[in-house]
């Protein structure tokens, strides 16, 4: 069982905690990210782990400003675009510019629901951000687009509105954090889009 102050400490990293049920859900994901056996028990091990990190180097991505904009090339963004996403690159910058968010959190966003745009969803749907995809019926909730072009200036424009715009129905927050608060009932997707975040602007920065 996770005790008050652990479910503390793993919402202060920026983790939603939202009930026992999902504890292990968690637990499990903090052990994943910092490579130690994946049990989704709190024993020495991850009390070590637990000692070493905090928000400010576990993943500070999760609490960082999705909006503004932040300049990059086309050709940069297209380099970070594998699988079924490579050609979209120009779409995916372009329309965060317009927008005004970070185009490495629109493309996190798309791996991290479409498995780089391979999933059954992605492929049927050409919805490669899980919108409307909701849990009882996820395919057949799921928002249908002509094409993942489409997808991608649709879903920006709408996702930018409700939960990045602080009069948008669905405003939290400007992070992942406070997105995830009421974007996907997952404790963990916040956290895990962002460490996708983390890894694209390492890549960018390594060119």
């Amino acid at each position: 069982m996770v005790s008050y102050l652990d479910l503390y400490y793993f919402n202060a990293l920026g983790y939603k905690v939202i009930g026992n049920m999902y504890d292990d859900i968690i637990v499990k994901d903090f052990q994943r990210h910092t490579k130690i056996l994946v049990d989704g028990i709190i024993g020495k091990q991850t009390r070590a782990k637990m000692r070493e990190h905090n928000k400010n180097n576990f993943c500070p991505e999760v609490f960082e400003p999705i909006k503004p904009y932040i300049p990059y090339s086309d050709k940069q963004v297209e380099k970070l675009c594998f699988k079924g996403l490579v050609g979209l690159g120009e779409a995916f910058n372009y329309h965060s510019r317009v927008n005004g968010l970070d185009v490495l959190h629109n493309l996190a966003h798309a791996i991290l629901e479409s498995d780089w745009g391979t999933s059954p969803i992605a492929l049927k749907t050409n919805n490669l951000y899980g919108w409307t995809c909701y849990d009882s019926s996820p395919l057949a909730s799921a928002t249908r687009y002509k094409d993942f072009t489409d997808c991608i200036e649709t879903w920006t424009r709408e996702y930018n509105k409700l939960y990045l715009e602080p009069d948008g129905k669905q405003f939290r927050g400007n992070s992942e954090y406070a997105v995830n608060m009421v974007y996907a009932t997952s404790p963990i997707a916040g956290i895990n889009k962002s460490f996708i975040v983390k890894d694209l602007r390492e890549k960018i920065n390594n060119e």
